[in-house]
């Protein structure tokens, strides 16, 4: 990509008003570079997938399967993955990789849960290399260009660094402006109609089970909804997700 290209991006990345039109325009950038799928998070220690206005998840709309989202979701992976807690830690880019064998994770010892995480990753894209980006009030965010085939990552690498670097900084530095405009929207997603229905039956004490049989949706569907809820107020469990919902009124127990 050449420098004409970046700053055509910067310019067309200023037009965007939501978080998914600039998603978009960041995955076509990602395309031309020849990765084939971007992740990102607007924060590093954010647990919850980052959402369209319509609730649906972003990353579905960005090529990732609608059912490896809805694993990391439901399993809550993104609480645990090792390339969300190391782009936390350092600052310049780095490349990672998937390999079955692998226990341990620059250095550190992987535990089960992010092993889990890699896996899920595993199964759609070879590695990548995340981008950590520096953001007001101490907060860190990044981008993750991936590929599929992992002869190609390090090259990929060379011949991208400074592009990837400097559209990764302006998308996530986009992502502020989106923030300030938007108040709190974008840093706590709303809860749709279903998570809150079954949110407030959890709270007035009934099972996943139970909930099922009243709203006529399946145990496992449920137990989805309860997931998001609980991601997406970043509880640290159901009963906290239920006292969180409660303090701001979203749910009546009554």
């Amino acid at each position: 990509m050449s420098v004409t290209h970046d700053r055509h991006f910067h310019a067309e990345i200023q037009k965007q008003n939501s978080l998914e039109s600039a998603a978009q325009v960041l995955a076509e950038c990602g395309e031309a570079l020849g990765w084939d799928l971007i992740a990102f998070h607007a924060y590093s220690d954010q647990a919850t997938l980052p959402r369209a206005r319509d609730g649906s998840f972003i990353a579905t709309k960005l090529g990732w399967p609608a059912s490896c989202v809805e694993e990391w979701v439901s399993r809550g992976l993104g609480r645990d993955c090792p390339v969300g807690h190391y782009a936390a830690r350092v600052t310049e880019p780095f490349l990672w990789e998937w390999d079955p064998q692998q226990t341990s994770w620059f250095g550190r010892k992987l535990a089960p849960e992010q092993t889990c995480a890699l896996k899920l990753y595993g199964q759609h894209v070879a590695g990548g290399v995340a981008v950590p980006v520096r953001r007001a009030g101490g907060k860190s965010g990044y981008v993750s260009w991936t590929t599929r085939n992992a002869k190609s990552l390090r090259s990929k690498h060379e011949a991208t660094f400074s592009s990837t670097y400097l559209l990764s900084h302006t998308f996530i530095y986009h992502l502020d402006q989106l923030t300030a405009n938007a108040g709190s929207a974008m840093a706590e997603p709303a809860l749709t109609a279903r998570e809150l229905e079954c949110l407030t039956w959890a709270a007035r004490g009934k099972t996943e089970d139970e909930i099922g049989i009243i709203i006529e949706r399946s145990h496992e569907t449920v137990h989805f909804h309860l997931r998001n809820a609980v991601l997406k107020l970043d509880a640290r469990n159901r009963a906290h997700a239920i006292a969180i919902a409660c303090t701001r009124g979203l749910i009546c127990v009554r």
